[in-house]
């Protein structure tokens, strides 16, 4: 019982705090705004900071910022050998995902983090009725969601939107100046 006892107190613990971040400030915050899909992913291990996955992503279309041919997202988590390190709110890419990515430089190599992690990340997805590439909202004040912010479960508003849609709300998230609320769309 001491040695059980002697073990749970030497125990490395962690915890992590999620604070909410409003959209305007993901946009704000990305030096990177791109739209790509995933052509590799790899996992390595990094010399005291454990094992992280780059994915190798094809850019399609650049909303903010400068980026030529590929860039190289790099989250934390991966599998090198028989390690696996995994970090609860991680995200996780797939080869052949498209997505739209809110990207900051990484400080020590020539790839890019995600904003917030899984708040830099947009899953593109086939819409289940017509298969069209739709992306799941933000939450907007005044736009997608109710002009107080709170997005509710079922709100019939909160519908899919076409990529052209996001990236036009991107824009206009870019376009108007921190302070002023942004525009409503007209219906």
């Amino acid at each position: 019982m001491a040695a059980v006892l002697i073990a749970l107190a030497s125990a490395v613990t962690s915890a992590h705090v999620v604070l909410p971040t409003e959209f305007r400030a993901v946009v704000s915050d990305a030096v990177l705004i791109v739209r790509g899909h995933v052509t590799d992913v790899r996992s390595a291990a990094m010399p005291g900071a454990g094992i992280d996955s780059i994915a190798t992503v094809a850019v399609e279309s650049v909303i903010k910022g400068h980026a030529d041919g590929f860039v190289y997202v790099r989250v934390p988590g991966g599998t090198v050998g028989n390690t696996r390190s995994i970090m609860v709110g991680a995200p996780t890419f797939r080869t052949g995902q498209r997505l739209e990515l809110f990207l900051r430089p990484n400080a020590t190599d020539a790839t890019y983090r995600p904003i917030g992690l899984t708040l830099g990340i947009y899953p593109i997805r086939p819409e289940a009725r017509t298969n069209r590439p739709v992306i799941d909202p933000p939450v907007v004040p005044g736009r997608t969601a109710a002009a107080g912010g709170a997005a509710e479960r079922g709100d019939r508003s909160r519908t899919a939107m076409s990529i052209s849609e996001f990236e036009s709300l991107v824009r206009l998230i870019m376009a108007t100046p921190s302070g002023q609320a942004i525009p409503r769309r007209d219906r």
